[in-house]
């Protein structure tokens, strides 16, 4: 299941790689196991649209990603993709969900990964923001 053969699978999941784990544990909102596919030094690189961040270890690193989606309703995963890029990972997600229970936004990630033996030691990650959905007018 791991692309490109690096062997970089995590002790309690021998057929899922941390970067597969990853979106995996995304997708489910399961805010504990994403810690888990984190190495514990972990460091992380945001670019946001209201500029960018810097978040290190694994529990602060899980909690920014929980603070973004896990409150959310509607939640949808309309697509997600893993690409080997030499030694580092690409994981892009794009996400549907309503944060105040009324209107539709969309979010997009890209995220640039390096995946170890013991998890994803290095995010390096550019967002799109929350937009708000457009729905098509009638006719």
């Amino acid at each position: 299941m791991s692309a490109g053969g690096t062997g970089d699978t995590l002790g309690h999941m021998p057929y899922e790689s941390a970067p597969e784990a990853f979106l995996s544990a995304l997708s489910m909102r399961d805010f504990g196991r994403f810690a888990e596919c984190l190495t514990p030094e972990v460091h992380a690189r945001l670019l946001l649209p209201r500029g960018p961040e810097v978040r290190t270890g694994r529990e602060e690193i899980a909690r920014r990603f929980e603070g973004w989606f896990a409150s959310a309703s509607d939640f949808e995963v309309l697509d997600t993709q893993r690409t080997q890029i030499g030694l580092r990972t690409r994981l892009s997600w794009r996400l549907r969900m309503s944060r105040d229970g009324q209107s539709h936004e969309v979010v997009e990630q890209v995220a640039f990964v390096d995946a170890e033996p013991e998890g994803i030691s290095a995010i390096d990650l550019v967002c799109s923001g929350f937009q708000r959905e457009q729905r098509p007018v009638a006719v």
